[in-house]
Order: C-alpha cells, then structure tokens, then sequence
C-alpha cells in the first residue's frame, strides 16, 4: 500500500518503495531554503492569529458569561418616574430575567408548584438558543407555543448558571452574618426560620439595606428585581404551594452561594434562612430604594460607549453629577428598550408567616412591569 503524505511548503520527502522494480533509492530533494521556511512560518502564523481573531469576534451568550459582560449587549433598563413625573435610568436587568418575569407575573402566579415542576425540555432549549442569540438576545420575543413552566425553566438555568451568585463572594459572609447565630435550629421546615426572642428585626434590616448598597450596581439591581419577583409568587402561595420557604430552596443557589459550602447542608441551609428573610421583608427592599440606581460610570458602559446620562439615586433625588450639570433626568422616549416600573401597594399574604414570626403585620410593595422590548 503506498502512502501519500505532504508536508506544508515545497518540501517534499521521498519515501523508498521496497518493492521498486529498478530496486534503486530515489534521492530526496534539496532540503527548504532559509527563506522558503522564514516564508511559511509567516504565512502560518498569520493563518492562524487570523483564526483566533475571528473566533474572539464571535458574540458571546449569556448562559454562564459573567453579568457585568453579557448585560453591556443583552440588557433592559429600568426607567423610574420620580417627584415630578420625569422617568430616568434606574438600572438594568438582563433581557432573559425581564422577559421570563413579566411573563411570569401576568400568567403564573396562580400555577401550582410553579418553579418546581419542569417544562418541556425541547422548547427550554430553544429559548436558551433565543436569548442566547444576538443581536436581538431575546428582545421581542412571542411566548405563543412556550408555557410558563418552560419560562421558569429558562430563569432559574440562569441564574444558576452565572458564573458568580447575584450576592458576590466577596459579600457572602457578611449577608450570612446578621442571621447566624439568632436561628432556632429545632423548627419546622415548612414554617421556614425560628429567631431567638432578642432577635432586633428592625436594625437586621438596615444592615441589609446598606449591605445590598455595598454590591456592585449591577449585582444589587439584579438582586431587588428577583427578590420582588419571588414576593409576588410567595404573596400567592395559597394558590401556587410557594412560599417564601419553598422559593428560596429554589433560588438560593444562583442568589446566595459558595463552593466552599456546596457540600454543607447546614450552611446552604443558612443561605436559604437568609434568602426567606429578604423575601418576607422585601417591602423593606425595593427598587428605587435610596443608594441602589446605577451609578454614572455603569450607565456608560453599559451603553457601551454612549454619552454618560445623569442617573437617581431613587425616591426623586437627582445625583450629584445631575444636579451639577442641571440636565434633566433621561426621557423614556430616548430608551426603546425600558422596563416601565409602576411602584403600587397591594395586598399580600407572603407575610402571614413573617407577621407570626416577627410580631407585625407586612404589606408587599409589589412592582408591576411592563416592557417594550
């Protein structure tokens, strides 16, 4: 059997075929010229610097991408209305987690053991392919042919599949701390939490408050829309069986989580503890609560370059750099892809049990959505 084989430029090897009937060795080829190899070597290393480059130029996904990249080119920003009826750029969130919780909030409050039973496995994959896609990364998308448990799916895949939780690493202890130590461990699982009688609710919360000031903007944005999204559901937990207990076992893992302790149940179930409180008191907060908009220099990279746009600090207080500059906060009009937040009061049970455990009774300060992406 003769073989062919031939190496890269004008060198050609010659193989001696035993079988030869002039039984003479053929001579090989004068070896490559000092220039003939300088000439490959050149010409290969372009070929392949010209592979990598075109292969770095490939848009990114947002499955498993790190927030603070994939939200610069699949983001929805949040548009508040302050004092004085002007709307302006709170934040943003990524597209997938706008569109799944809308879409949630309209048609799965009701569903039984939403979050917890599975979609079809076939269409959760085609969504993640949508919103994974660009340019569009799911903007615009029909739900039509998709139920809510695909849309759930969706979510929780994730969230749990960012790189780092929604509270970094560099924060986990300390939103562990004010809960450690203070929890009755002989309590019934379904009830959620048991805190020791000193246990200071009030001063608990204001640590939370200034602890989810403290996360990258981003990060604490992303972290506000969730935790409103899950006191909706636990506010209907008599009709979908999730309560604050049941979402948080859910969650925790894409929200608050450390691979030191992924095998430690006493400790994810601390996490947990941490999750159910912030859920039960989320009235406590709120997107648009003081100190949590983004910041100028976000709002800019965000925009990927475009000119920086003054930014609230909530609650209808210009920031600084606003007020220095006396320009108007930034027009809904000028932003096609916004998340419109009306802030309503409405009734809630999510805090039956957090009125048993705590003593008062609490109210959800739910967001109501809507989007024109």
């Amino acid at each position: 059997m003769s073989t062919d084989f031939r190496a890269p430029s004008t060198y050609q090897p010659v193989f001696v075929n035993p079988q030869s009937p002039s039984g003479h060795e053929a001579h090989p080829a004068s070896p490559p010229s000092r220039a003939s190899l300088k000439s490959w070597w050149k010409n290969f290393r372009e070929s392949t610097n010209k592979i990598s480059l075109d292969h770095n130029d490939q848009p990114a996904g947002i499955f498993g991408v790190p927030l603070r990249k994939s939200i610069t080119y699949a983001n929805v920003a949040i548009s508040l209305v302050d004092g004085e009826g002007k709307s302006y750029i709170y934040g943003y969130v990524p597209i997938v987690v706008a569109k799944c919780g809308v879409f949630l909030k309209e048609k799965a409050t009701n569903v039984e053991g939403i979050f917890r039973l599975s979609g079809s496995e076939k269409r959760i994959k085609e969504l993640k392919s949508i919103f994974d896609s660009p340019d569009r990364y799911g903007k615009g998308l029909d739900w039509e042919g998709y139920t809510v448990h695909d849309a759930a799916n969706v979510l929780r895949r994730y969230l749990n599949q960012l790189p780092e939780p929604i509270v970094p690493l560099n924060l986990y202890d300390r939103f562990r701390a004010p809960l450690k130590g203070n929890i009755i461990e002989t309590r019934a699982e379904a009830d959620g939490p048991l805190l020791v009688e000193s246990f200071d609710i009030n001063a608990t919360i204001s640590t939370y408050q200034q602890l989810i000031t403290e996360m990258p903007p981003l990060n604490r944005q992303l972290l506000l829309y969730i935790l409103d999204l899950l006191a909706v559901f636990a506010s209907k937990s008599d009709e979908n069986r999730m309560n604050a207990q049941n979402l948080s076992a859910i969650f925790q893992p894409g929200i608050i989580s450390h691979p030191v302790h992924d095998m430690a149940p006493q400790e994810y179930r601390l996490s947990q503890d941490v999750l159910i409180f912030l859920i039960e008191n989320q009235d406590r907060f709120l997107i648009g609560m003081r100190g949590t908009a983004a910041d100028e220099q976000t709002v800019q990279e965000v925009q990927s370059g475009g000119s920086p746009s003054p930014v609230s600090l909530g609650d209808g207080i210009p920031s600084p750099e606003a007020q220095s500059s006396g320009l108007p906060s930034p027009s809904i009009s000028n932003a096609p892809n916004r998340l419109k937040l009306s802030l309503a009061r409405s009734a809630s049970n999510a805090s039956a049990s957090s009125a048993r455990k705590y003593g008062e009774l609490r109210r959800n300060l739910s967001v109501s959505s809507t989007t024109a992406a």
